[in-house]
């Protein structure tokens, strides 16, 4: 099973945001009896919180010095948060709930996708001379898909593995008809096929 985790870089949000982010954190944690030894401490997170929100200010209307001062509080506050969504993690021991009341943005985690559904939409069309074109509607969480063809009376299929919803088969023997069907290939071992059509060569 996947653990929780939380969103420990902070490198894209806006100053703006970033402050947001940093308040919201420290009134989480303040006094939260999930986190009681909090490393750094929240009162040192506060206060480099407010000293990059004046930093932000002077640099509005400041000039180059205010403008690095505010690039130097950004880079303090973000380390510190940074440090303490360690310990956050650490002291949560992947319970949602427990992440959750810091403050710190929870990542998505991914979905592990069951059987795949049967294809929809399957179609065989004879392109031209000893070519035939197989197609399906595409299905979601494929990673890609299992064509299988044979001709009309035989046991063996011939396999193809594609990524693409569509596959051209060439150099078939013209006149001879073929029997085909697709599955698609996803996280779990078992397959589902499509019916199986039959189309002539040209």
């Amino acid at each position: 099973m996947t653990r929780i985790k939380i969103i420990t870089s902070f490198g894209k949000y806006s100053d703006a945001e970033l402050e947001q982010k940093a308040e919201l954190i420290v009134d989480s944690m303040t006094g939260n009896a999930n986190f009681t030894n909090p490393m750094p401490l929240i009162a040192d997170l506060k206060a480099a919180t407010t000293a990059f929100d004046t930093a932000i200010i002077k640099a509005k209307e400041g000039g180059k010095t205010e403008h690095l001062n505010r690039e130097i509080k950004r880079h303090e506050l973000i380390a510190m948060l940074e440090k303490l969504a360690l310990y956050v993690q650490i002291e949560a021991d992947g319970i949602d709930a427990v992440l959750a009341s810091s403050g710190f943005t929870l990542s998505k985690q991914r979905q592990p996708v069951g059987i795949l559904p049967k294809p929809q939409n399957f179609a065989v069309h004879a392109e031209n001379v000893g070519t035939i074109k197989l197609s399906l509607k595409t299905i979601q969480g494929a990673k890609s898909y299992q064509y299988e063809y044979r001709k009309k009376g035989e046991k063996a299929w011939e396999v193809i593995v594609f990524t693409k919803a569509t596959l051209l088969l060439t150099e078939l023997e013209s006149g001879q008809q073929y029997e085909f069907r697709v599955a698609a290939i996803g996280t779990v071992l078992q397959r589902i096929y499509s019916d199986v059509l039959s189309s002539y060569a040209l």
